[in-house]
């Protein structure tokens, strides 16, 4: 299965969720994170701000911050095709950016470096228990972390009905270290 078949066939099951399926999973995602020994040791935890398909980080947020963590998002930078992070002390503050995706205000966040960063929790379209992630197909995160100065846990964060037998990879993919969805964490190691 190519990519892009996959990738229509991961929309179709994440729509398929119903509402109240949504939610409870999103509630158990969002306690089981925490189960990850990488993700709880974190000193700086870079989350992403969901689309309206992907799993809600704003309760990880809010929890990341009442434990002291300090809490990064992404800002994206679409001439360069790179990401830009940086610290976020309320969720609610940020803001539209690029591709709609909500981002930190670089007037008012400060900029963090990558290698500041302890674990990221990743979102995608589909998963598998190699590590194989399938994003948008932008490749923003993959750049991230093919930096030399990157060293942080990858973990993504998806539905249960996201996780396919196979994710078809390329050379520049970087796989995950863990995933968690409703039903447990899976570590890919």
């Amino acid at each position: 299965m190519t990519k892009d078949v996959l990738r229509r066939e991961a929309r179709r099951r994440m729509r398929d969720l119903l509402p109240s399926e949504r939610a409870a999973a999103e509630t158990e995602i969002a306690r089981l994170v925490w189960t990850v020994p990488e993700v709880a040791a974190a000193r700086t935890l870079l989350l992403y701000a969901h689309l309206p398909d992907e799993v809600s980080t704003d309760a990880i947020a809010l929890e990341a911050l009442t434990r002291g963590v300090h809490v990064v998002f992404p800002r994206v930078l679409a001439d360069t095709r790179a990401l830009d992070l940086h610290t976020v002390a309320e969720p609610s503050s940020l803001r539209i950016g690029a591709y709609g995706i909500r981002e930190p205000d670089p007037e008012r966040c400060a900029r963090v470096h990558v290698d500041a960063v302890d674990a990221v929790l990743v979102p995608g379209l589909a998963w598998d228990r190699r590590g194989g992630r399938l994003g948008r197909g932008a490749g923003y995160y993959d750049r991230l972390f093919a930096l030399p100065e990157w060293r942080g846990f990858r973990c993504g964060v998806f539905f249960r009905a996201q996780e396919v037998p196979s994710v078809p990879t390329d050379p520049w993919d970087v796989p995950l270290q863990a995933v968690v969805t409703e039903g447990g964490v899976a570590a890919l190691r």
